[in-house]
């Protein structure tokens, strides 16, 4: 579904991402696991296209399709979701409003505002959110937890193809992380999607069991595995997969 190669990317002349290799399939979900500056962040922004960040090098293709060639809107068209690590408030425009324009640009025949509001309804009511906060501004006066679960409720109503979440779980409660679990599930149990999924939190991972789990450390993917990762990130932290990055640039250069 997804195919990254050697991309490279900076922002404002600094290098982040130093040659991401990625590939998603449908029904995976990807758990990016790395320490606070590592390009976590950077990776979901240079996905959907934000103009801050400039690609260097490398390729970026969604079911054959080739991201250089289409805008941000283009490939949210195309089935990519960005949940932000910060959602921003957006004066003026309500929740509905602004989903029922996203189902809009995704499907031309939909118009109707009643089965859109049918629909958000009940995705709210699964996050514990009440009708409320369809028509109050996008995430104005939302707590932290609140404009996560807001992003997973979003992210039912739209039905991308692929989701990038970026640390859905960042300062939530208890209830709120089952909620957001729940949510991706549900998500997950729908017909030929995926998921990549940025988190520090071990309890979630726990929840949802990624298939696939990838260490970042310094713009680069430096290990890849299964559930053996997150166990020894837990553990250990993320010295031991810096270090190990270390030695191996280093044999490089000496072989």
């Amino acid at each position: 579904m997804l195919n990254i190669k050697n991309l490279h990317a900076r922002l404002e002349q600094k290098e982040i991402l130093r040659g991401i290799n990625l590939q998603v399939n449908p029904e995976e979900i990807h758990a990016i696991l790395g320490p606070n500056g590592s390009g976590k962040s950077t990776l979901g922004r240079v996905l959907v296209g934000d103009e801050k960040y400039e690609k260097t090098e490398g390729k970026m293709t969604l079911e054959g399709r080739n991201f250089d060639e289409m805008d941000s809107a283009e490939r949210a068209q195309a089935g990519f979701f960005l949940s932000f690590q910060s959602p921003p408030e957006i004066d003026g425009v309500s929740a509905k409003e602004l989903l029922l324009a996203a189902k809009k640009a995704l499907d031309k025949d939909f118009r109707s505002s009643f089965r859109l509001k049918k629909e958000l309804s009940e995705n709210l009511k699964k996050l514990h959110l009440s009708d409320e906060f369809m028509t109050r501004d996008v995430h104005k006066g939302a707590s932290g937890g609140e404009r996560r679960k807001m992003e997973m409720a979003s992210l039912l109503t739209i039905d991308p193809k692929i989701a990038f979440l970026d640390e859905i779980d960042s300062g939530i409660d208890v209830d709120a992380m089952k909620a957001i679990a729940t949510a991706i599930q549900e998500f997950m149990k729908r017909k030929g999607k995926a998921l990549i999924l940025v988190s520090h939190t071990e309890k979630l991972l726990q929840m949802i069991q990624p298939t696939h789990f990838h260490v970042l450390c310094a713009g680069t993917i430096v290990q890849s595995g299964g559930q053996e990762i997150m166990e020894r990130v837990h553990q250990c932290g993320f010295c031991d997969f810096i270090q190990e990055k270390k030695k191996n640039s280093q044999l490089k250069v000496v072989s």
